[in-house]
């Protein structure tokens, strides 16, 4: 595979990281062309947004126990379903912060079947919910619209349908397609981030070229 970037490229040593991090080179490259940079902030992005989907998943089940404790009129299942889910989303946080602040490895195939950002998220998450209570409205009976167990529960469903959607889809969709913004932020607020990219800067050669390290 090999790296193609908008100017002819120079040796590394030739330009310095913000060089390379700068949004106006990165404004006059083809979005799609590849980089080293980019190659890190794609997989970093990737990395956050599984993480991230597990501390979501962790507090939807927090929130389904509680739900379930309302519909039940009972506290048994808030420990049941809470508890795992507060495990996993402290287990996926500590993950979650070591992939933030490590550079990622870029050999490993990472393959991503969702959204890439927000906007294609959303969209999905519409699709899903408007087929879901269409199938409810088409399947229910006239009488269930006037039961208020039957709306309870349906409220009920719904929430937790779209507690799954927002951390199982758009929150990851969205930390996927701000990679590259994310990365350019990281490596001016954090200086051990930005001494990790100057290492790897400093080290780095296109196994396939003479490419340059950037553009993001």
């Amino acid at each position: 595979m090999s790296y193609q970037t908008g100017p002819a490229p120079l040796p590394q040593a030739a330009r310095p990281l913000d060089y390379w991090l700068s949004t106006e080179l990165a404004a006059i490259t083809p979005a799609g062309a590849r980089s080293r940079l980019r190659e890190i902030a794609d997989a970093r992005g990737s990395y956050m947004g599984a993480w991230a989907a597990g501390i979501g998943m962790g507090a939807v089940l927090i929130l389904l126990g509680v739900i379930l404790a309302i519909r039940l009129g009972t506290l048994v299942p808030v420990p049941s379903f809470g508890l795992p889910g507060a495990a996993i989303t402290v287990l996926c946080s500590v993950f979650y912060a070591r992939v933030r602040d490590r550079l990622p490895r870029t050999g490993r195939l990472i393959v991503n079947r969702g959204p890439g950002n927000l906007r294609g998220a959303l969209s999905f998450a519409g699709f899903v919910l408007v087929v879901f209570i269409g199938l409810f409205a088409f399947t229910a009976k006239p009488s269930t619209w006037q039961d208020p167990a039957a709306l309870l529960t349906l409220a009920m469903v719904l929430t937790f349908v779209v507690g799954l959607l927002v951390a199982a889809i758009i929150v990851p969709a969205t930390i996927v397609g701000r990679s590259r913004e994310s990365l350019r932020r990281k490596a001016a607020a954090d200086p051990h981030f930005r001494a990790l990219l100057e290492q790897d800067l400093a080290t780095w050669r296109d196994p396939y070229g003479d490419a340059g390290y950037g553009p993001l």
